[in-house]
């Protein structure tokens, strides 16, 4: 669990975090010299902040056995005013992010000082105290901090902690006596109380993350019981659904509060879980009938609550959103500046409508900030820049749904617009200095009015896809005549590709099998290596399944999904016409497609059934609009099947899940831009609907055998009516994001203030993390060990996209690195 005051609680799976960033293959003259300004850097950042012991300060806590104590690289650093954001001269911006991580771990280090471990959290102004029986926390430098000669809490002071009592089931309870075996590490303190049982505790910038790993199922029958002790003076406050505690002052002041209770066992299958008062303090009770050991409690958590630079009302920041390993990039199609190219000018606000899109980057302890605000190159009024994004490794794509220009192909003439609403695609590329600039100026190679050219955009590696949903030829194919426009808002979408040296060209021009008019073919695409998705929400036929009857058009916007691959010599074909199982008029399945590597998933907002979960009765339509999502796969024929239906836990009419759809490997996120419930975080209660399209998003993963069940119902820290959280959804590794277009507040940046809803629809994206199985378990067996490493490198060295390891749909050196970092990290 993350304690962290006053807000939201979050517990990683067991193992400890993966720590995100990339490591240098080699290291050259220009590098070496980098390196060696960075370690001089480092060295002196070290003596700034006191990261470094004193001369004979032992770190071994005294009374302790020698095989228990793995001590702390890094003393507690004294409190500071920080250190200066702007790179100092002769280092890289990457280079002075690493040495900033380093500084970040260092303050957060556990460390034995006068035989205790002890540690700082600077983000929460904590001090914590690890004393082998639980810990204990309070303001730094109170009256009351914990080892303190203070008396305890004072005016406006506390401590508080856990300590835990005794584990097992009713009756058989394991009574722990006396202090574990400790290890401390970094920022990270293990208890071991025996075989069975480790409690463990990581320190960093988001708060204190606490869990308990339980390696073998207690003998005996009924519920597993974790007993706890409260230390300090705040009391214990459970929540109706047993989810959350807030501790809080005998006044009632909160000071601590956590929620999103939820325990998974191996197979990653939650298993049902509550805290319970007592006397004594809490109980954590965990039905663990049918879980595999060993069990994890509580894997998810917002990390993080984005906001624009320049929040401005009907901006609909999230709009769109995308993610690739530590950067996360958000659309606000109706920002209003008249700023050019990267990091102009956010104050004018002159050119209504004209969108922006803005990259976020997360450092090596998690934290995020802005990296970049984005506008095009020919920014004008009405453009909408942002209505899509997408990003593979340094290269951002933003579509212009908007954009007026009648230029055609790539880096055409920008400034004549009498094409309204041609729309355009804009390629911005990052450097090694993290630095981004605009690479390239797409247009449709068919431009004309209305085409509403980058509606929807997606990229894996140098390959680009562009939909134009209401492109009006009557082609069909790939390259067919784009000239006979009477196919009217029958759609197309566009493949570019980028060479060695960073030009673009258009490589194909694609169509539906069954082109037909209003079938907004483009209307989403997605793509992954050498296979292309495209949805057409507004197709007609009443075919079911994989290459059913195109031809009978008796079910008007039912819709549908094509699969397009690219041979050797760079050709495309049509290889399969996807349709729900259940097509049903106006289901609108294809308004949103999504592809990692063999898999497919479709959603179709409009479907009907009353079902809820996975593979569930199709066949009664009593939930209009309540929405569904279709799992596809590719067998090694190159065959598709439908593998899954997904439905939300909580259906309801009008909720639209299947609002938008993202896949990594075996985790799919759904959007519910219609959902109701008044629920906050992760896992809350579903039941209450008094927050009407408030909007949610849902996470389902997929075991080694091809079952999917739903992990975890996200729902915005600040849930609010009519917010359409779920409007947009992306993921990658175990990072999702989600957005919601009409959120309120007027906070700027990361974790701002959310409770000003001054900004109408100035809207907000949220980061979560740990959504999947523990990542370094290449291949599912439920422990990390050299297996794993040997089965991604035979995948890595073979290209295959199983080996896609951060999720940007290319197989390359930052996934190799990015493995090694979770790998290494032990999960």
């Amino acid at each position: 669990m993350w304690y962290e005051r006053s807000s939201k609680l979050r517990v990683a799976p067991s193992g400890g975090l993966s720590v995100g960033g990339h490591a240098a293959a080699g290291v050259g003259c220009d590098a070496l010299h980098r390196w060696r300004a960075a370690l001089a850097a480092l060295t002196a950042l070290a003596w700034l902040v006191g990261a470094a012991p004193a001369r004979g300060q032992s770190t071994e806590a005294p009374g302790r056995p020698a095989e228990c104590i793995d001590a702390a690289a890094a003393a507690v650093a004294p409190r500071s005013e920080g250190v200066r954001d702007n790179v100092p001269d002769g280092l890289a911006p990457s280079d002075w992010s690493s040495i900033r991580a380093a500084y970040e771990a260092g303050r957060h280090a556990v460390s034995v000082v006068d035989g205790v471990h002890r540690a700082r959290n600077p983000g929460q102004g904590w001090a914590l105290r690890f004393d082998g029986r639980g810990f204990e926390a309070a303001p730094e430098g109170a009256r009351g901090e914990p080892g303190s000669d203070g008396s305890g809490p004072g005016s406006g002071s506390w401590t508080w902690g856990l300590e835990l009592i005794g584990y097992g089931r009713e009756g058989s309870q394991r009574a722990v006596s006396g202090a574990a075996c400790i290890e401390a590490e970094g920022q990270r303190v293990s208890y071991r109380w025996d075989n069975m049982l480790t409690e463990w505790f990581i320190n960093d910038p988001r708060g204190v993350e606490h869990g308990y790993t339980v390696n073998e199922r207690p003998e005996g029958a009924g519920p597993l019981r974790i007993e706890l002790a409260v230390r300090g003076g705040l009391l214990p406050r459970v929540s109706e659904d047993g989810c959350g505690v807030v501790f809080a002052h005998a006044g009632g002041g909160a000071v601590v509060n956590y929620a999103g209770l939820k325990v998974f066992g191996a197979d990653g299958k939650a298993a049902p879980a509550r805290f319970e008062a007592t006397g004594a303090g809490l109980v954590l009770t965990v039905d663990d009938g049918g879980s595999r050991y060993p069990l994890t409690i509580d894997p998810v958590a917002q990390q993080a609550y984005l906001k624009a630079s320049n929040t401005g009302n009907s901006d609909v920041f999230g709009n769109s959103v995308a993610v690739s390993g530590d950067t996360v990039v958000v659309g606000a199609e109706l920002e209003d500046s008249s700023a050019t190219g990267v990091n102009g000018n956010q104050a004018d606000n002159s050119a209504a409508n004209a969108g922006a899109a803005y990259v976020f980057v997360r450092n090596g302890s998690g934290n995020w900030s802005q990296q970049a605000y984005l506008k095009a190159s020919n920014t004008d009024a009405g453009d909408q820049f942002g209505s899509s994004v997408a990003i593979s490794g340094e290269t951002v794509v933003v579509g212009a749904l908007g954009e007026d220009s009648s230029a055609t192909g790539v880096n055409g003439n920008q400034a004549d617009n009498s094409s309204t609403g041609s729309g355009a695609a804009y390629v911005f590329h990052r450097n090694g200095s993290g630095t981004w600039s605009q690479q390239a100026y797409l247009k449709a190679s068919n431009t004309d009015s209305s085409d509403l050219f980058g509606l929807q955009v997606a990229v894996a590696g140098d390959t680009v896809v562009v939909g134009a949903a209401r492109e009006s030829s009557n082609a069909t194919g790939v390259n067919g005549n784009q000239a006979d426009n009477s196919a009217m808002n029958a759609g197309a979408a566009y493949v570019f590709i980028r060479d060695g040296g960073g030009n673009w060209s258009q490589q194909a021009y694609l169509k539906a099998s069954n082109t037909g008019s209003f079938d907004y073919f483009g209307s989403s695409v997605s793509v992954t290596g050498d296979t292309v998705v495209v949805g057409a929400e507004g197709e007609d036929s009443n075919a079911t399944g994989v290459n059913g009857n195109q031809v009978n058009n008796s079910a008007t916007d039912s819709g549908a999904a094509y699969v397009f691959v690219r041979n050797g010599s760079g050709n495309w074909s049509q290889r399969a016409y996807l349709k729900a199982s259940n097509t049903g008029a106006f289901d609108q399945f294809g308004r949103c497609v999504a592809i990692s590597g063999e898999t497919v998933v479709v959603g179709a907002y409009g479907e009907d059934s009353s079902a809820t979960g996975v593979n569930g009765n199709q066949a009664d339509n009593s939930a209009s609009n309540s929405g569904a999502v279709y799992v596809f796969s590719r067998d090694g024929s190159g065959n598709w099947t439908q593998q899954a239906y997904l439905k939300a836990s909580n259906t309801g009419a009008g909720d639209e899940f299947g609002t938008s759809v993202a896949v990594a490997g075996d985790i799919v996120v759904v959007g519910a831009t219609g959902e109701d419930s008044n629920a906050t975080g992760v896992n809350g209660n579903q039941a209450d609907n008094s927050a009407l399209v408030s909007g949610a998003a849902y996470v389902f993963t997929r075991d080694e055998g091809g079952n999917w069940s739903q992990r975890a119902y996200l729902k915005a820290s600040n849930s609010e009516a009519s917010d359409r959280f779920g409007t947009s959804v992306a993921v990658s590794g175990d990072t999702a994001v989600v957005g919601a277009y009409l959120e309120d507040s007027s906070a700027t940046g990361v974790n701002g203030n959310h409770a000003d809803n001054s900004a109408t629809d100035s809207g907000a994206a949220y980061v979560f993390t740990g959504i999947g199985a523990c990542a370094a378990d290449f291949n599912g067996d439920t422990s990390v060990d050299d297996f794993d490493f040997f089965d991604f490198l035979n995948a890595f060295n073979a290209s295959d996209m199983s080996a896609d390891f951060n999720g940007d749909t290319s197989v390359d050196d930052f996934d190799y690195f990015d493995f090694l970092n979770a790998f290494f990290a032990g999960c």
